[in-house]
């Protein structure tokens, strides 16, 4: 019975909707949670940055493991269950330190989990589309609850929910099966060196530029996010706001996933980062002028322009740039250059950024990086048409 209902489209759909619930759960009133029981920006920054710290180990090992394992699915499964348990202990405590480990710990294996995932999506024999907008169906749907949850209950019932959802992201994972590897690119190495697999990446000139691209990019959007819910809670707007934003910006990530199987079959990968890039800029750029928390809500379609787009071209560039072997060591460096060692360093800033001066500065200091990236991504050169 278990057999046939393996690979079930609704399994593929499950991994990427409990996943992103989960993480949505976790980490959406983080950085207000630790607000509301007394930390200061400073401190608040150590906190969502040592995350990042965590996925500079933790993505790239992780990525190198499922290689040298050659299956993505055991890997994320053992990464599942490490970020419950570092959730669990994240809600019962209240300790600084201890909250800087279990919450670094926990979003660092769930930043490990989203190369494996994406790449088991792919893999699979439906679009990865339609299965990546069940995680943004979950994310919105956690977006909006935890404010209310948060709000009406208590953060307890957050991080409840959110282990919940990693443990049905383990099953889900479990009834799936692992991507094929190309016989050919394995032919002559029957495992995988970690020396060897560094040196065909650093040799790589586009995934090189690509990963300075990543850097710049997700090193500010992640700080963004990471932020935003203290940035209109600053401006007079509540918890139940916040959950709005995310789920209006979320929503409108659908659309644009299934937009996404389109353009990348017309339009260059180079084409379509320039144009996620610029509306982060833009974003950017309007959030410094402090607007009204309506018109923060308002503007939420451009996640939906950036990030989202910005992601689903990544699993797709990464596997045409890079030997099968090497896929998911690639995606983890990729994800921990990015969406660890940038987002580091970007939060740390923006602490001190937002405890010297403002938001206004703040943002500003977002949209130099994004525009960093913005030039760095005219040297990035792709095919007119991605087939």
């Amino acid at each position: 019975m278990l057999q046939r209902l393996r690979d079930h489209y609704l399994f593929h759909a499950g991994i990427s909707c409990f996943f992103y619930l989960a993480f949505g759960a976790f980490s959406i009133v983080l950085s207000m949670y630790c607000q509301d029981i007394g930390m200061n920006a400073s401190q608040i920054s150590y906190i969502v940055s040592f995350s990042p710290f965590v996925s500079i180990v933790t993505q790239p090992y992780f990525g190198y493991l499922a290689d040298k394992w050659k299956s993505c699915k055991k890997v994320s499964i053992l990464l599942l269950l490490l970020s419950g348990i570092s959730m669990f202990v994240f809600a019962i405590s209240r300790n600084f330190w201890v909250l800087l480990l279990s919450s670094g710990l926990a979003i660092g294996f769930m930043n490990a989990v989203t190369p494996l995932t994406d790449r088991i999506g792919v893999s699979s024999p439906y679009d990865f589309g339609k299965i990546r907008l069940w995680g943004s169906i979950g994310y919105a749907l956690m977006a909006q609850v935890s404010g209310i949850l948060y709000q009406y209950i208590s953060p307890f019932s957050n991080y409840m929910v959110a282990i919940l959802g990693t443990i049905i992201g383990m099953i889900c994972v479990y009834m799936v099966s692992d991507p094929r590897i190309d016989e050919e690119s394995t032919s002559s190495k029957k495992t995988v060196s970690l020396l060897d697999g560094m040196k065909v990446l650093v040799y790589n000139k586009k995934f090189m530029i690509f990963l300075a691209i990543s850097f710049f990019f997700w090193g500010v959007n992640s700080t963004n996010y990471n932020y935003l819910s203290i940035f209109i809670r600053s401006l007079g707007g509540s918890a139940s706001q916040v959950g709005t934003y995310q789920l209006c910006a979320t929503l409108f990530e659908i659309p644009m996933i299934l937009a996404t199987d389109f353009l990348v079959k017309k339009v260059s990968y180079r084409a379509i980062m320039i144009f996620a890039i610029c509306t982060s800029i833009i974003n950017f750029v309007w959030y410094s002028t402090l607007p009204s928390v309506g018109m923060i809500i308002a503007v939420f379609v451009f996640k939906g322009f950036s990030t989202i787009l910005f992601t689903m071209i990544t699993v797709r560039l990464v596997i045409e740039l890079v030997p099968d072997l090497y896929v998911s060591s690639a995606y983890g460096i990729q994800s921990m250059l990015g969406k660890g060692l940038g987002a580091m360093l970007f939060q740390l800033a923006g602490g001190v950024i937002i405890d010297s001066y403002n938001m206004t500065y703040f943002y500003l200091f977002l949209a130099i990086g994004a525009g960093i990236s913005l030039v760095i991504a005219m040297f990035f050169k792709s095919s007119k048409a991605n087939s």
